[in-house]
C-alpha cells in the first residue's frame, strides 16, 4: 500500500439524520483487501459530479488539477484541462472525447478523469441524442498517456476500470449511495504501474 494509502483519512463512523428520523452511518470505516481501500459514504445526488462532498474530498487528496485531463467535464471539474461536446459547458474544448483524448502525448498527464454518462439514457439526455461512445479506446489513451505512478479516476455503476491488463492497479473504491431507489456512484482509482509490471 502506498504513501497516499496510508494517509488517507479513516476517521471513525458518524451519523446523519435521514428522512423520516432515521439515522444511518454517513463515513463507513475504510477496509483492505488485497491493498484495496474501500469506503462508502452517503451524500444527496448531483448532476454535476464533482460537487458531490464525499467525491470532491477524493479528488483533494488525490490532488487533481494540474496535469490532470478530463474529456467529459461539464460542469466543476478540477482537472486542468477540461473537455466537453456541448458547447453550453465552460470548458477548454468541445470535442468529441476521443478526438480530445488523443491530443495528449505519452506519458504527459498526473491523471485523468472518466466520467462519461452512465448508460444511453442518460446520454440522450445530457448530450442532445448524440450517440453513446464505447469506453474502451478511452482506457487504451489513457495507458498511453499516464505517467507511471499516475492515477485513473473512473466514475460509474461498476468497478471494472481499465485493468491490470494495460498496466493499472486498483488502490480505492468510494461507494456514494444516495437513498431511495437511486443507484449508487461509484469511484475507481486505479495507478499506473511502471511498464511491464503486468506483462505476461
Amino acid at each position: 500500500m502506498n504513501k497516499l494509502n496510508k494517509n488517507i483519512n479513516q476517521e471513525s463512523a458518524t451519523t446523519q439524520t435521514a428522512k423520516g428520523g432515521q439515522v444511518e452511518p454517513l463515513v463507513m470505516p475504510f477496509a483492505s483487501n488485497g491493498g484495496i481501500l474501500f469506503s462508502r459514504v452517503w451524500a444527496m445526488p448531483n448532476k454535476w459530479t464533482f460537487t458531490i462532498k464525499p467525491i470532491a474530498q477524493l479528488l483533494h487528496r488525490y490532488k487533481v488539477g494540474e496535469g490532470w485531463i478530463d474529456p467529459f467535464a461539464g460542469e466543476n471539474s478540477p482537472a486542468e484541462i477540461t473537455n466537453d461536446i456541448d458547447t453550453d459547458r465552460e470548458t477548454t474544448y468541445h470535442l468529441d472525447a476521443l478526438e480530445f483524448i488523443e491530443m495528449f502525448a505519452a506519458n504527459s498527464k498526473r491523471g485523468i478523469l472518466l466520467d462519461p454518462p452512465y448508460n444511453k439514457h442518460q446520454a440522450l439526455i445530457m448530450y442532445k441524442n448524440r450517440k453513446l461512445r464505447k469506453i474502451t479506446p478511452l482506457f487504451e489513451h489513457a495507458q498511453r498517456i499516464i505517467e507511471p505512478g499516475g492515477y485513473l479516476i473512473t466514475f460509474g455503476w461498476h468497478t471494472n476500470g481499465a485493468g491490470n491488463k494495460r498496466g493499472f492497479q486498483k488502490i480505492e473504491i468510494l461507494l456514494v449511495p444516495h437513498g431511495g431507489e437511486r443507484n449508487d456512484t461509484i469511484i475507481t482509482v486505479e495507478q499506473k504501474m511502471q511498464a511491464g509490471l503486468f506483462d505476461e
